[in-house]
């Protein structure tokens, strides 16, 4: 009796740090959640949770031929002919980038529509309201910095 009522003591204590560490855990990860503007101020992306990892769908963005026509542009840079009618206004841009810890989330793929490639990902809080987005091709040193600040 008394083993039984040490292993469910056990049990029970295991489950309260785990279950804490892990609402912890999604906590600091779900800081990348919202939406953020580029520093250029010529896009806003939101950032989402899917399933366990984070995605970006671009929401506005700075169109020369003025907010109305917004709406109407295509991603026509896709090299999917498939691809080339859909619209950018929620098109995600940011896809399966997952919390490393450590105010970075990384392993993910950015799609940059003015060329029609995709990139691998990496997203650094530097504080709670400015997020430095790096795409990459290989490796982190051949590729491209953005800033964005929260909304």
């Amino acid at each position: 009796m008394f083993t039984i009522k040490v292993r469910l003591a056990s049990c029970v204590i295991a489950i309260l740090f785990f279950g804490f560490t892990s609402a912890d855990s999604y906590r600091e990860a779900n800081r990348i959640v919202g939406i953020w503007e580029s520093v250029e101020k010529n896009l806003q992306v939101e950032m989402v949770e899917e399933d366990g990892h984070y995605a970006g769908k671009m929401v506005w963005f700075l169109c020369s031929s003025g907010e109305s026509m917004m709406f109407s542009c295509r991603d026509t840079e896709n090299p999917d002919p498939k691809l080339t009618t859909r619209p950018l206004i929620g098109m995600m841009v940011v896809e399966k980038i997952y919390y490393q810890g450590n105010n970075i989330w990384d392993d993910g793929k950015i799609y940059d529509p003015n060329t029609g490639h995709t990139f691998d990902a990496r997203i650094t809080l530097t504080d709670p309201n400015t997020a430095v987005v790096r795409g990459y091709w290989k490796f982190r040193w051949i590729g491209r910095s953005i800033v964005f600040h929260r909304m």
